[in-house]
């Protein structure tokens, strides 16, 4: 492919048109920008450096390592991060801000920080750091209004790479706000999501790329080098389980009520006390504590004791943060989530998905509904238990062979980069030439 490019080029080079071409396809990339948006581009292009800022609200959805890194290591990019608070009913969630910053400071990320703690401020982040390029790592409106006016400023070029993949029937919420009329950028997973993301997006569809996921490209990375997270080391004799349940319990389910956290609680937890040949993960998604919080049958006091019992039991854990190695090393999963149902496809190990109702599928979409039919499906406790002793103890895995088929031929993008190493040459190539 390379050589037939590389024939073209001198070809048209030869008739003395390959500046045309260069200037129509740059026209043809950034015919649906603003004037000034396109004058960014020109400045950008002028400017020795790029810098490229990452606006993060929670550390359990950060999925750019692979990403940040590549631009660490080009001269001509200068990434930070830059923590932004939770807000909730106006005020920001300050221990969330702190583990964030943590989080970050733990991994010796370069980082900008937007709270003045001599007068407890919030600073504008252009007025303060004038940056070139923004990726959003959440699009919805969880903090304060002035960060996500980036969006409107004509002056950053901003980015958006989903911190999930799609699935969810509700396809306008990922695609048709405000927000995704008004990226520059608009990276997403698969050519499905591709053709929802254009199908809503009008004249603005050519800012779509599909490059893959990025979150899951650190596995695929030589020098990655997984740790053993699970408390029992035993793997002879102790099979390791992730129960990971969606947010989405009923009353708080926003009209999708995968959860059935509600139903399978204190199951779980039997099934430590009474077994040996099991340890189980709790993956709780990072909404769910707020909703139990909410919940007439929970509540703040019953959810934080339920959720240390899981970091007290001797083979059980409470996970809320990076999840890669835990993966790696476990041998199965029990969820009713929705991204995880993909992302555990990369480490081909069998899933069970917990059937809140028979209309759960209905309210996936066409690409989930065909992720959906190559896992099992639990209707009940019996259901988890002989998965528990029929496939993941006797390894009697009978989807693997199409799910294998599913993940390689509609999952992972054909072709040998990365998800991002296909973003970072997408901005090398336009902003760098």
């Amino acid at each position: 492919m390379n050589q037939f490019k590389d024939t073209v080029k001198s070809f048209l080079k030869s008739l003395g048109i390959w500046s045309f071409y260069i200037s129509f396809n740059e026209y043809q990339r950034n015919r649906s920008l603003s004037k000034t948006q396109r004058a960014q581009l020109r400045r950008i292009k002028s400017a020795g450096q790029v810098k490229v800022f990452f606006l993060v609200i929670h550390d359990t959805i950060w999925k750019y390592d692979s990403l940040f890194r590549l631009l660490q290591e080009d001269s001509r990019f200068l990434p930070y991060i830059v923590v932004i608070p939770f807000v909730r009913n106006g005020q920001p969630d300050m221990e969330l801000y702190k583990k964030v910053v943590k989080f970050f400071g733990d991994k010796n990320y370069p980082r900008l920080s937007v709270y003045n703690r001599d007068n407890n401020e919030w600073l504008d982040l252009q007025a303060t750091y004038q940056p070139d390029i923004v990726f959003f790592t959440n699009p919805h409106r969880l903090t304060f209004e002035k960060y996500y006016s980036q969006i409107y400023n004509s002056d950053v070029l901003t980015c958006y790479v989903p911190y999930a993949f799609v699935v969810i029937h509700s396809l306008r919420i990922h695609y048709a706000q405000e927000i995704h009329r008004r990226l520059w950028k608009y990276f997403v997973e698969t050519k499905t999501h591709g053709k929802y993301a254009t199908s809503f997006l009008g004249k603005f569809n050519n800012r779509v790329v599909v490059t893959g996921y990025p979150a899951l490209d650190t596995i695929f990375d030589s020098s990655y080098s997984p740790k053993d997270v699970w408390k029992v080391k035993d793997r002879k004799s102790v099979k390791r389980i992730i129960w990971a349940p969606h947010h989405s319990i009923e009353g708080q389910g926003s009209k999708l009520d995968y959860s059935c956290f509600t139903l399978y609680a204190d199951w779980f937890i039997k099934q430590l006390r009474n077994r040996s040949d099991i340890q189980i993960a709790f993956k709780p998604h990072p909404l769910l504590k707020e909703k139990l919080y909410k919940h007439p049958d929970w509540g703040k006091m019953r959810t934080d004791s339920y959720y240390r019992s899981w970091q007290n039991l001797p083979n059980g854990q409470l996970e809320e943060s990076e999840y890669l190695d835990l993966f790696y090393y476990s041998d199965a999963m029990v969820m009713d989530s929705a991204s995880f149902m993909v992302e555990y496809l990369y480490f081909h190990k069998p899933i069970m998905f917990l059937v809140h109702d028979e209309l759960v599928s209905e309210r996936f979409n066409s690409f989930g509904r065909e992720v959906f039919s190559h896992l099992y499906h639990g209707r009940n406790s019996n259901d988890i238990s002989d998965f528990i002793d029929d496939i993941v103890i006797s390894g009697n895995d009978s989807l693997k062979n199409q799910r294998e088929h599913f993940f390689f031929n509609e999952v992972l993008p054909k072709g040998e980069k990365t998800a991002s190493e296909r973003i970072y040459h997408e901005l090398k190539n336009v902003l760098c030439p």
